[in-house]
């Protein structure tokens, strides 16, 4: 869309204009298959519910500027005759596809976050550090009982050798 408002490429424009409106009407049957998906991937182990809600209130947020992108770019197609307003659409579809993109990878982001937590808040470094810390302890651990069965050898020989 942006690369035919600067080339002044009504090509690029109307193919922009129609992606943009492919892009809403297949957006909607994803939406609506999400509350299915829900009902069956809650009940999964290693699912977080917390991230599946907030998964699905962006994906409102998503839908709906997606929809209303694809009004704009239809509105686009119909108003192209008129050069004054069509410009003004194509600016608005421009600006509200890059709004759909960002809204549309942070749904994406937080669907990843439903299944894999290791993602969340860096709990991967966390439990890579949690390990280390144990393994550190256990061998701290270890220690203290080589130098206690040192300890006691040295007593035990000290008192064979005073007997």
């Amino acid at each position: 869309m942006i690369l035919g408002m600067i080339r002044k490429n009504e090509s690029f424009k109307t193919i922009a204009l129609f992606m943009l409106i492919a892009a809403a009407l297949f957006t909607a049957p994803v939406f609506l298959t999400g509350e299915g998906t829900e009902e069956l991937v809650e009940k999964l182990p290693g699912v977080n519910e917390g991230a599946i809600e907030e998964h699905e209130e962006m994906a409102k947020i998503s839908m709906i500027i997606i929809a209303v992108t694809g009004v704009v770019a239809l509105i686009g197609l119909l108003a192209r005759k008129n050069a004054a307003v069509a410009k003004l659409v194509f600016l608005a579809a421009a600006i509200l596809s890059l709004a759909s993109f960002g809204t549309m990878a942070q749904t994406a982001h937080l669907g990843g976050l439903i299944r894999h937590t290791e993602l969340q808040n860096g709990t991967a470094t966390n439990e890579k550090e949690n390990e280390e810390k144990e393994d550190d302890d256990n061998k701290a651990q270890q220690k203290e009982v080589k130098d206690s069965l040192k300890q006691a050898e040295r007593t035990i020989k000290k008192a064979d050798d005073d007997d």
